[in-house]
């Protein structure tokens, strides 16, 4: 029987997931959103696909749209227990986009893998596609299902912090998100002592052992605990950035998301995947207690 805490977190996880879904899917009948498939399709060379972008990405949407509606408005049992399999699918299948060149920063002095450009949005949907197991997992009972959801998201976990806190000692990374921590006042302030580079190593530092952190979490998950409540103030901090850059898309506001509103919200996800990790430890700590105790 699975504790009512971590039940807890599965359930959230199911409404939240499906209100990003919903949101995100809606705005792929936009044109902004139709111009950004465009451009990843042929950035793929999948140039004919490119051109069928003005109703692939409505269709898209509408799929995504009823994934989160069932997400968000079922109740427990058969209908959200399908729609997190399918939502599953649907985050894991974008991964296959880090294939793309596209995904990768050519620009000189770099040469495409490791240096991640707009591939780092998709590095998310490992964890996000972990939290829909974990979902689904939950929904059948199944217990193995939930332990390989709880690897997924850990995975998850590291390879954003670390992979895009690498990212930061880059200069190409470190003036990108100038913007965004110049905009803030919970940043800006970094760049009185610090530069444009010095700011970003910072942050990348933090990043970095946050993630080394989260790594020792199958072994050592009171330590991991500490990684991921600093995953969890990193996820919470990030979203700041809707509101001081802002972060709706140009031209027409709040609720409109685009690339960088979604980047920034897909960490709502990732934060909930780092809750559900801290809740699973905390089960564990309580059931081993027990264990002790019935054995004295």
């Amino acid at each position: 029987m699975e504790r009512a805490p971590t039940a807890r977190a599965w359930a959230v996880s199911a409404r939240a997931l499906g209100l990003l879904m919903l949101w995100f899917g809606a705005m792929r009948a936009f044109e902004f959103e139709i111009a950004a498939l465009g451009k990843t399709l042929a950035g793929a060379g999948l140039s004919a696909l490119a051109t069928q972008a003005a109703w692939l990405s409505p269709a898209l949407g509408a799929l995504e749209c009823a994934i989160g509606a069932v997400l968000l408005a079922a109740p427990s049992g058969r209908w959200r227990r399908g729609a997190a399999f399918a939502a599953m699918a649907f985050w894991a299948a974008g991964l296959l986009g880090l294939l793309s060149p596209a995904a990768w920063v050519h620009d000189a002095p770099y040469g495409g893998f490791p240096v991640i450009g707009s591939g780092q949005t998709l590095l998310k949907h490992l964890g996000i596609a972990g939290l829909a197991l974990g979902v689904f997992a939950h929904e059948r009972g199944c217990g193995r299902g939930r332990r390989r959801a709880l690897w997924t998201l850990w995975a998850g976990q590291w390879l954003v912090l670390g992979w895009i806190g690498a990212m930061k000692f880059t200069r190409v990374e470190a003036e990108g998100v100038a913007g965004l921590m110049q905009s803030s006042p919970l940043f800006s302030w970094l760049y009185g002592p610090l530069d444009v580079q010095g700011a970003s190593n910072l942050i990348g530092a933090i990043e970095l052992l946050t993630a080394a952190l989260i790594a020792t979490w199958p072994r050592c998950p009171r330590v991991a605990r500490w990684g991921l409540l600093a995953a969890i103030a990193t996820y919470l901090l990030t979203n700041s950035f809707l509101l001081s850059l802002p972060g709706w898309q140009p031209g027409y506001g709040f609720p409109f998301v685009g690339g960088t509103g979604q980047f920034l919200l897909k960490d709502v996800l990732l934060l909930l995947g780092a809750w559900a990790l801290l809740r699973a430890g905390a089960a564990d700590r309580r059931t081993g207690s027990a264990r002790a105790a019935s054995a004295a």
